[in-house]
């Protein structure tokens, strides 16, 4: 049998006719593994934003507050915290796949990441869900 062409394919994954292919447990630092699933076993996805509002808080107020110290290196140290409080308060974008045995399998991306993985839920619930 011959292979098909991806219908869409980003760093998420690719959308086939008949199965998907998705980066199980990709991370920011970390690899992922490829799995590709059936697409009549695949029943629903979706696409979270992961937020850690109090860590990001804590940071930016840190953050804040070694800028106005005037010291240098509190400054230097004080932009991190800031920069690292407004990731943590953004957030970033995890597509979760569910299966007809109610098994979640999870990518989570970085923050710059989000429009591709709106971009594959979205390809996903058009081959799922707009069938002719």
């Amino acid at each position: 049998m011959a292979a098909s062409a991806p219908m869409f394919d980003n760093e998420f994954g690719a959308v086939y006719p008949d199965r998907i292919a998705f980066y199980a447990k990709k991370g920011w630092f970390g690899g992922g593994v490829l799995e590709e699933l059936p697409m009549r076993h695949v029943t629903s996805v979706r696409l979270e934003t992961s937020r850690n509002v109090f860590g990001g808080l804590v940071l930016t107020l840190i953050g804040a507050g070694f800028l106005y110290s005037g010291a240098a290196i509190a400054m230097l140290f004080g932009l991190i915290a800031l920069a690292l409080g407004i990731l943590l308060l953004i957030g970033w974008p995890a597509v979760t796949i569910n299966t007809a045995g109610n098994d979640l399998r999870t990518s989570t991306g970085g923050v710059w990441q989000k429009g591709n993985a709106e971009s594959f839920v979205s390809a996903v619930r058009k081959a799922l869900f707009d069938k002719p």
